[in-house]
């Protein structure tokens, strides 16, 4: 059995190459489907620890098994994307490509997969079973990486558990959040296509506006979730993009809308999904316009299972300290296709704090400042290693 004190002294030993990786993925982000360098890095820090790895999905994935004698297997789950947002921080390790940043803290995830994978495979002689690790891309971008990974049957449908782990502004560095049961919301995207009659912009009575129509649909919308929604069943609609016209002075034919649907609920889901398309409709006859309502569904709703929750919580206040480890009671509206995963075997996902201790908040993910305290690596290698330990019955830490 591998003792406390041998893992703490191990993660904080590579901790330094570790970081050195993270940086370099951070200098050279990749957006969804793109990840090519990123998965080189991998894959050959991976063969350099003499850890067997290879490619998938037109080499934009890398999956890494390490295998020791007959036991369970455990998936183990980082993602690779980088976000479309210009990084405005002054840090040497800043972005070089222009218009891409690694905003969500994808980076750091990857990085702290390595260094578990790296210590996994350096203590098989202390467990049994198989560890995979997946390093995952399009995590950003509906369907998401999961989907290719498991149509592509990288993913195993017969493993007894899947971790993974998100940094979070809510905690502080050192400190790891779980919620146990429905967490991560279950999404879906639409896009509505209003269609007009354009003309000139000082003649109005003689167009249809698409324009005005578009901005009353938005505004019923939300009635939908203030007044059609069961107040005890949380669901969040958000208009995040607009699209109409070239000049101030012309009426177009059209006006765009894109937006997103996030339910707990399959149910409200089906149900608020059917209303946007009939409001929408409806609304734009009323201005003698139409709609066209395209509704995709992008990722399910994120379950942990409560078993596994309990049993990692107990595990890391053993080995963090009981303040390092909080129980979260309400689940988050952001998605996460590491929820197809969890539809197919047991999974927890956890949250990574990432505020420095000197610091009561830090800029959120999806910011151009967002920049988080590298020292949650070493608290990040360690829940994976744990998990993946207690998993295979390793035993006690």
């Amino acid at each position: 059995m591998m003792d406390k004190r041998t893992l703490k002294n191990r993660i904080a030993e590579i901790a330094p190459d570790i970081i050195g990786l993270r940086r370099a993925i951070h200098r050279r982000p990749e957006l969804s489907g793109r990840e090519f360098g990123t998965a080189r890095v991998v894959r050959e820090a991976l063969n350099a620890w003499g850890v067997p790895a290879q490619y998938h999905l037109d080499k934009t994935a890398v999956s890494a098994k390490i295998v020791s004698g007959k036991g369970p297997a455990v998936v183990l789950r980082a993602d690779m994307d980088a976000l479309p947002i210009h990084e405005e921080n002054n840090v040497p390790f800043a972005s070089v490509n222009t218009g891409v940043m690694h905003a969500c803290g994808h980076d750091m995830h990857t990085a702290i997969l390595l260094g578990a994978a790296r210590i996994l495979h350096e203590s098989k002689g202390f467990w049994k079973g198989t560890v995979l690790c997946l390093f995952q891309p399009s995590e950003e971008e509906e369907p998401g990486g999961a989907f290719g990974l498991i149509k592509a049957g990288v993913f195993p449908s017969k493993a007894a558990a899947v971790f993974g782990l998100h940094v979070s502004a809510d905690h502080k560095c050192g400190h790891i959040g779980i919620k146990s049961g429905s967490d991560y919301a279950g999404a879906l995207n639409f896009d509505i296509t209003v269609t007009g009659h354009g003309g000139h912009g000082a003649t109005p009575e003689k167009t249809v506006d698409p324009i005005t129509c578009a901005a009353s649909i938005i505004t019923q919308l939300q009635t939908l979730i203030s007044r059609e929604k069961p107040s005890t069943d949380p669901a969040v609609l958000t208009i995040g993009h607009v699209r109409a016209g070239n000049r101030r002075n012309i009426i177009p034919d059209t006006a765009v809308l894109q937006g997103t649907l996030r339910t707990y609920s399959d149910e409200l889901q089906t149900m608020l999904a059917r209303r946007i398309k009939e409001l929408s409709e409806s609304t734009a006859k009323a201005f003698g316009a139409s709609a066209r309502v395209v509704i995709d569904k992008s990722y399910p709703s994120g379950y942990n299972a409560p078993e596994l929750a309990d049993k990692f919580r107990e595990r890391m206040k053993s080995f963090l300290g009981d303040g390092c480890v909080i129980e979260r009671t309400a689940p988050t509206m952001y998605a996460e296709d590491f929820a197809r995963y969890q539809q197919i075997v047991p999974g927890l996902y956890v949250y990574l704090g990432v505020v420095p201790q000197n610091k009561k908040r830090i800029e959120a993910i999806h910011s151009p400042r967002f920049l988080p305290d590298e020292g949650a690596i070493e608290t990040g290698i360690a829940a994976h290693v744990v998990f993946a330990l207690d998993t295979l019955g390793a035993g006690d830490l």
